[in-house]
Parts: C-alpha cells; structure tokens; sequence
C-alpha cells in the first residue's frame, strides 16, 4: 500500500463493497430472479474500480468495466439481450484466463 491514509481508503472502500454485496445476498431473497445476476455483475464492476482506483486494473478489466457498465442495466428491459451480454462475458473472462494459463 502506498500510505496510511490511502490504505484507510480502500479498507473503507471494501468495507462499503462488502456492505454491498452482502445486502444483496439478503435482497435477493425477496426480488426477481435475475437481480441476482444484475448484483453479481455489478460487484465485479465494482471490484474493478477498486484495482483500478489502485493502479491494479489492466486493459482488459477497463474494457469489461465499460461493457458492464454499458450493458447490465439489460435486465431491466430485455432478458433475452442480457443473459446473451452474460454468455458474452463468460467467454471473454475464459479467454483471459486461457491466455494466462499458457504463459505460465
């Protein structure tokens, strides 16, 4: 961590994500069926912000950070359109971890 003041900052920023996602859990229980999906994807938008925040975020995870950004409000309005953006994601993620694999 650069200092002390900055790692008070993202202990508190990962207290607000870990507040987020666990009142999700809970929320959940009561909503439609596919908030479950919408609060996961956001998280991971979440989650890249933090790296990103930190310097820790590459190219790939900006770029996801902009299609999920751009497309998870779908579920919203067109299921069909939002679970194709999840299948999307699925296979851009497995790519990046294939290709990490190979290099080591």
């Amino acid at each position: 961590m650069k200092g002390n003041i900055e790692e008070e900052k993202l202990r508190y920023d990962l207290l607000k994500l870990f507040c987020y996602i666990i009142t999700s859990a809970r929320g959940c229980i009561e909503e439609p069926k596919l908030y479950g999906p919408f609060r996961l994807i956001d998280s991971v938008e979440r989650i890249i912000t933090l790296l990103d925040n930190e310097g820790l975020a590459d190219d790939f995870l900006k770029k996801e950070r902009v299609k999920i950004e751009e497309n998870k409000y779908l579920v919203m309005q067109d299921e069909e359109g939002f679970i194709k953006f999840l299948d999307e994601l699925v296979i851009d993620f497995t790519k990046k971890l294939k290709e990490g694999a190979v290099k080591k």
